[in-house]
């Protein structure tokens, strides 16, 4: 029998493995792009001079006021024809007077489901509310409110406590980011919520000086807010 030979064999360069490759959620992606940043995408919107628009069918019928249950706001009657329905198609709101619909704006945002923005400017900028709206639960918007204020504040914004609001019996809550942006001074509520599977992010941005202002014309958005 031929003699097997004594040399043992030499273990090949060993491959490389590549490590494993992260996968990049939607939650990630959803941070990037999130109402808690999408206020400076609208700055220079805010700033053009075409970006004044004519006020909504709302801001110029005369209406009868009703008291909202859940925020205590008093908002006027509106008829179906003066609700903005979100891209979603999951609820709809009433703008205030000189508010009108810019959705189609904000440029290619994921998840952007709705954007009111205010022909009045003060300090060179108007007024606007963005909700974006993705699949979550709480614990993803606790996730997502909790990335906000660690990248707002990595980015050199003030992030102070902001009260809860309600939305059509959901509780939002969220925080506050002041900062500037193109030499105006801008004020930033951040808010958080979910219902039916989905999380909602909603920020409201406004000049400093027009910061209670804009306030009071939330709360009327969220007193006329339905759910579909």
């Amino acid at each position: 029998m031929p003699e097997r030979s004594s040399r043992r064999r030499q273990p090949g360069p060993r491959s490389r493995r590549r490590p494993s490759r992260t996968r990049t959620s939607a939650r990630t992606r959803w941070s990037a792009v999130s109402v808690l940043t999408v206020a400076l995408v609208l700055t220079g919107c805010s700033k053009d001079p075409a970006a004044t628009t004519a006020p909504t069918a709302a801001a110029t019928a005369p209406a009868a006021a009703s008291t909202s249950p859940s925020t205590g706001v008093t908002a006027p009657e509106t008829s179906e024809s003066d609700v903005v329905r979100a891209r979603s198609g999951d609820f709809g709101v009433v703008p205030p007077e000189a508010w009108a619909e810019a959705t189609d704006r904000a440029g290619d945002v994921q998840g952007l489901d709705m954007v009111l923005l205010s022909s009045r400017k003060v300090g060179g900028f108007s007024t606007n509310l963005v909700v974006l709206t993705s699949a979550g639960d709480d614990a993803a918007l606790e996730a997502e409110i909790a990335k906000g204020r660690e990248q707002m504040g990595a980015a050199g914004r003030t992030v102070t406590e902001t009260p809860d609001k309600q939305v059509a019996g959901s509780t939002a809550t969220g925080f506050q980011t002041a900062f500037e942006q193109q030499g105006v001074k801008v004020v930033a509520r951040s808010y958080g919520l979910t219902r039916g599977g989905k999380v909602y992010l909603l920020t409201l941005s406004s000049a400093e000086q027009e910061a209670d202002h804009a306030m009071t014309e939330l709360d009327e958005i969220l007193a006329s807010w339905t759910w579909s």
